[in-house]
């Protein structure tokens, strides 16, 4: 874990600071809290690291002793005696431990640092300002090792094999929120820690929400239903999406299907290092608008995923960015339409030297059930 914190430290003198907190104050699933476990290895819900120009020091509460001896690396861990809140009780033992000298510019993550740790912060260390950064552990763990690599490719496996041992259960009369539980329980039998994010199962008219949950409804023929699923293997994530239609598919269906998928095909097989993310956004984008359906293409083509399901690079029309060999990130258009319904397909594509790897196996022909 070492070399990672050394290449946070190397961003040191561009980001204008001599050291960097971060702090995980929250549920040990929430996203946007991997970046100490990115770092250092910890897994525990309540830590504070600080990285200065020679020193890693990680701080956590009386829980996770045993835990935090096993999992840290390449960071000194010490136990905080506490506080009236977690902030409180790190900023605490950063300001009297005599082992932790802080000195000069502090660098955060403004996404990531709580109210109350800025706070308690810049009370104790006024001579130490803090500095507000976006994004740096991201992008730096935005590259991804073979392990991550490896991680990544068994948890898309995993979720591969749920989807298609669900097909045969999606028939009409079964319920969304069943269909949900199901993929839950199946990650986990096939082997996942467990999934990555709320399965989205949405069906019927249903199917036109993005982020629909699954709900009470009951599926029925002739529908749509979109499953979006993902599942976590060794702290990585799968992020995968099939529309399938129960019984036979209307012209309509085909046809939007048929868009959909030539729009998520072309864009994947575009991916290769140094492609723009806001090209690769307008392909696929273009391609459903000169079919008639831009307006219903509502939301940016894909993402990221690591240790967290939603990361860098993003791939939306005003990115900057331009992948690199070793990012991971998801193709995902879709089309939305409110009293039609909605069809979405995704792929996870690891970014190799030679181009694009779809790590996803399973079928995307229209699927009728």
């Amino acid at each position: 874990m070492l070399h990672r914190i050394d290449a946070l430290r190397r961003k040191f003198r561009s980001l204008g600071v001599a050291n960097f907190l971060l702090t995980k104050l929250s549920d040990i699933h929430h996203e946007g809290s991997s970046s100490i476990r990115y770092l250092c290895g910890f897994t525990g819900s309540n830590a504070t690291l600080l990285i200065t120009g020679k020193d890693a020091f990680l701080l956590t509460d009386g829980r996770y002793v045993t835990q935090a001896k096993e999992q840290v690396k390449g960071a000194t861990v010490i136990i905080s005696g506490g506080g009236s809140s977690a902030a409180d009780g790190f900023v605490r033992e950063l300001k009297t431990n005599k082992a932790i000298k802080i000195r000069g510019r502090v660098g955060f993550e403004i996404a990531r640092l709580t109210y109350d740790m800025h706070r308690s912060f810049t009370a104790a260390f006024p001579s130490a300002p803090l500095v507000e950064t976006t994004a740096v552990v991201e992008q730096i763990a935005a590259v991804k090792e073979a392990a991550e690599i490896a991680a990544t490719r068994r948890a898309v496996e995993i979720t591969d094999k749920v989807f298609n041992s669900l097909l045969s259960d999606i028939k009409p009369g079964v319920t969304e929120l069943e269909i949900s539980a199901e993929v839950t329980y199946r990650h986990m039998k096939f082997g996942a820690e467990g999934d990555a994010f709320e399965p989205i199962v949405a069906s019927g008219l249903r199917s036109a929400l993005p982020h629909g949950r699954a709900s009470m409804k009951k599926i029925k023929s002739g529908e749509f239903v979109t499953l979006d699923i993902g599942c976590i293997a060794d702290g990585y994530t799968s992020d995968m999406t099939r529309t399938v239609v129960v019984g036979k598919a209307s012209a309509e269906q085909k046809k939007i299907y048929a868009i959909v998928l030539d729009a998520q095909q072309r864009a994947a097989e575009a991916v290769k290092p140094g492609a723009g993310c806001a090209d690769l956004d307008l392909l696929a984008r273009k391609i459903i608008t000169d079919a008639g359906y831009g307006d219903y293409f509502t939301h940016s083509l894909g993402h990221g995923i690591g240790l967290e399901v939603h990361g860098h690079p993003r791939l939306f029309k005003n990115s900057k960015d331009k992948l690199v060999t070793g990012n991971i990130v998801t193709i995902e258009p879709g089309i939305y339409i409110s009293d039609f319904g909605g069809v979405r397909i995704e792929d996870d594509v690891v970014v190799t030297a030679d181009g694009g790897e779809i790590l996803n196996k399973s079928p995307k022909h229209l699927i009728e059930l």
